[in-house]
């Protein structure tokens, strides 16, 4: 099953199932530093998928594949600025460091987890409107 994201709502719907994972594409601030820096930033795992642990009604919790810790992902200002295309979203960082930046993240279930497709909505049972008949008296 391919993910689609349009908004934040859709978003917030994928990390809500079951084997929600996070991949960083491009992080411009880590692209910026100094090639020891980023490679700091990668010995801990900063640039390692991430797997929901769980969810608040303002972040996102996940958990970095193969290291200890957890790592916050925030959207309690909204989604201002947030970008959603196809399987990834772009959320722009302000650093107050040099120019704006931003982290491009894909979106995607982990391998052996991903949910089946849906068919399509079913539909539903009428109720026959004599059912509701009020009995001869």
């Amino acid at each position: 099953m391919s993910v689609v994201l349009r908004d934040m709502r859709d978003f917030k719907r994928f990390l809500g199932r079951s084997g929600a994972v996070i991949e960083i594409v491009r992080n411009t601030f880590i692209e910026r530093q100094p090639a020891a820096t980023r490679e700091a930033y990668r010995d801990k795992g900063m640039l390692a998928p991430r797997h929901l642990h769980s969810m608040t009604r303002k972040a996102a919790i996940f958990r970095l594949e193969g290291y200890p810790g957890t790592v916050w992902l925030y959207w309690d200002k909204g989604a201002r600025g947030w970008r959603f295309e196809g399987d990834t979203v772009t959320v722009p960082l302000d650093t107050g460091l040099g120019p704006p930046d931003a982290v491009t993240y894909r979106c995607r279930f982990a391998d052996g987890v991903e949910p089946e497709e849906r068919a399509g909505k079913t539909e539903r049972r009428r109720v026959p409107t004599d059912l509701f008949e009020a009995a001869p008296a």
